[in-house]
């Protein structure tokens, strides 16, 4: 009977995690306002860095992001502080490019990589 409730005790933690989305899987499958977390050192420091992306035309095969004008030092920074403008500095990924970012590149001085999907 103890070894039941035990398994028992772990169906919700399972039913909650099965609820919610991966990074990975919000990049595999983006939407229009999601705004890209993207954490970085900048160079020369060991300081972690924010910089955040919003998410503003999706295609069948390609995300397009405008760039927010500031970072910030934590990745839960006001939204609304950011500054999210249409630019010349645009930037268009196919859904692989996308999923890349989630890794540090080779060669990166910043060490950047995506680390959250903020979703309205």
């Amino acid at each position: 009977m103890q070894t039941t409730f035990r398994r028992l005790a772990w169906l919700p933690l399972l039913l909650a995690c099965s609820c919610t989305e991966t990074v990975k899987e919000q990049v595999a499958n983006p939407e229009i306002g999601d705004v890209y977390v993207v954490q970085f050192q900048p160079q020369g420091t060991t300081t972690t860095r924010y910089f955040f992306y919003h998410l503003y035309r999706v295609t069948p095969d390609s995300a397009y992001l405008h760039p927010a004008r500031q970072d910030s030092p934590t990745a839960e920074a006001d939204l609304r502080q950011l500054a999210f403008e249409p630019s010349p500095t645009t930037i268009g990924y196919t859904r692989a490019q996308l999923l890349e970012l989630l890794q540090e590149q080779p060669g990166d001085v910043t060490k950047s990589r995506l680390v959250q999907v903020r979703r309205p």
